[in-house]
């Protein structure tokens, strides 16, 4: 490699050029950076991460005009599915089911903040008018005590 000092205008002009075309064929993803601090802002390293297993869409027109998607997410202690759908052009809502049930705190990590909704005995839980965005949800057995439980699986994150 040449050091910076010793670049001539030529090396200069081929570097630009190699820059250029890199921006205009490979762009650097708008979200990566937000998307690599989101990941790294977990607490818990000792968490499993679920696989997104299926991803499946209904588009505008379809059922009534709605739009919605139905994704799931699996490890091997835990599987999430959630359905999401459209309430406006700003906010979804998310529809989520955990298998095996259980009673656990479901946190939805957004880029306006936490939302933090309890599952039921059916390992149902929902949030209502989430901005669309990048998300990410971990989940932690619920605690009848003050404190947090560790982080039972987290999800990648992925653009509601």
């Amino acid at each position: 490699m040449i050091p910076p000092d010793d670049l001539d205008p030529t090396d200069e002009f081929i570097l630009d050029e190699i820059r250029r075309m890199f921006s205009v064929l490979d762009p650097v993803p708008e979200t990566l950076v937000e998307r690599v601090q989101f990941a790294l802002d977990l607490e818990s390293a000792d968490a499993e991460v679920l696989r997104l297993s299926e991803e499946l869409g209904l588009r505008a027109g379809v059922r009534g005009g709605e739009e919605s998607r139905t994704i799931t997410f699996e490890g091997d202690a835990l599987t999430i599915m959630i359905s999401v759908s459209v309430q406006t052009q700003r906010l979804v809502r998310l529809d989520g089911w955990l298998a095996p049930p259980g009673d656990h705190v479901v946190e939805l990590r957004t880029a306006e903040g936490p939302v933090v909704v309890r599952a039921d005995e059916q390992g149902r839980f929902v949030v209502d008018e989430v901005i669309r965005g990048l998300a990410q949800l971990v989940v932690r057995p619920a605690l009848d005590v003050t404190g947090e439980a560790a982080i039972l699986a987290v999800t990648p994150s992925i653009v509601l």
